[in-house]
């Protein structure tokens, strides 16, 4: 009988549970839907990403626009000069990347020897070393001491990426390096090694594509990427050694080509634009203060427009010999704002200065636009300006 009353009870208690573990499934299934909506809510979308990419095409603008009017204005000291440089430098190399992010055509980098894509990615990551107590090192080949490589945006790119991780893990007093090997007539290897702990074995055979990372904090998202775009750039990006420290190595082509010229002085720029008056229609402050200082020292007059609504009365003021157009102030009607442009300034050269251009198929046939894409540098808008 005692038997039969456990066994009742226990029945009972488990049909309870059971009960109410049922009752519990919507409910769990409920916050578990939220959360997930939750969690979706926050991921970017691809609208939020294109206006993420716009505002930095617009801070890229502005870095290396007020970075080349300096560079124009300091006396030649050579501290400030290569600090300069090498922030210009990387400053590029970021609106490359923004320029493949939005689906812009990228021109070719002009070819750097590999003695200078190793010194300029350890200067790059020097400041991040010298936090950590690490020391950065770098070693050449001498039979690359004359070679020139093309692709020097992307190269520094992957670097970058390799030797801030290989910093991170590496432990205070030890040390990073960055070497540049010819592997047969074809190939450059560019190796990063560090001193850290190495890369667990179950995390090896997919370290470059799957997404995880060896470190506190990290995502592993940037090993992956600078992978594919190794791959994308007809290179490769391998894990050579696993311990007792991590060795990674970057193998890219060597195609013949010439050094690079020598670059043309910054300072007083000629006027180039003397007597001009130039419409800008640009709603970011920033950019504008920089086209209208590097304009204006080339002998332009700027004449401002923020809005569509503010289009009409700017040109009501004088003529207009060019106009440099940010699409987004003219909303949705870019096609309208352009053609008012030309028909009131019917030999005006227009020059579109935006991250996305959009289409401009309903213009009429006649009707002729240049277009810079964001982040821009100064020289590319006065180019589009005097040819």
């Amino acid at each position: 009988m005692a038997e039969s009353d456990t066994g009742g009870k226990d029945e009972t208690a488990r049909g309870r549970g059971a009960s109410q573990e049922a009752s519990r499934g919507p409910l769990a299934d409920k916050e578990s839907l939220r959360i997930d909506v939750e969690q979706a809510l926050r991921r970017p979308t691809d609208r939020d990403l294109a206006g993420v990419l716009h505002e930095v095409s617009n801070a890229l603008t502005v870095v290396l626009g007020w970075i080349d009017r300096a560079r124009g204005e300091i006396d030649s000291l050579p501290t400030v000069e290569d600090a300069l440089a090498i922030a210009a430098s990387r400053a590029r190399h970021a609106r490359q990347i923004v320029r493949r992010a939005i689906g812009a055509d990228v021109p070719d980098d002009v070819p750097a020897s590999v003695a200078t894509i190793l010194a300029e990615a350890a200067k790059g990551c020097e400041p991040e070393a010298k936090r950590g107590g690490v020391e950065l090192r770098t070693s050449l080949d001498p039979a690359l001491e004359a070679a020139h490589l093309p692709g020097t945006s992307v190269i520094l790119q992957i670097l970058t990426n390799l030797l801030l991780n290989a910093v991170a893990v590496s432990p205070s007093r030890g040390a990073v390096l960055l070497d540049a090997t010819l592997d047969g007539p074809d190939d450059v290897v560019f190796g990063v090694t560090d001193e850290g702990p190495g890369v667990p074995v179950e995390r090896r055979a997919n370290l470059l594509d799957a997404g995880v990372t060896t470190r506190a904090g990290g995502a592993g998202i940037g090993l992956r990427y600078a992978a594919a775009l190794a791959r994308e750039s007809g290179g490769s990006l391998s894990l050579v050694r696993a311990e007792p420290s991590a060795r990674f190595e970057l193998r890219w082509p060597r195609r013949p080509s010439m050094p690079p010229a020598p670059p043309h002085s910054n300072r007083k720029p000629a006027m180039v634009l003397a007597g001009q008056r130039i419409l800008v229609v640009e709603d970011d402050d920033a950019v504008f203060d920089l086209l209208e200082a590097a304009l204006a020292a080339r002998g332009a007059t700027i004449v401002h427009v923020r809005a569509r609504a503010e289009l009409a009365g700017a040109l009501k003021t004088g003529r207009v010999d060019a106009a440099l157009c940010d699409l987004s102030p003219f909303g949705a009607d870019v096609h309208g704002a352009l053609v008012e442009i030309r028909e009131t300034n019917p030999s005006v050269r227009i020059v579109l200065i935006s991250g996305n251009v959009r289409d401009l198929s309903g213009l009429p046939a006649s009707f002729e636009v240049k277009a810079v894409r964001k982040p821009f540098e100064i020289g590319e808008i006065v180019v589009a300006l005097t040819t």
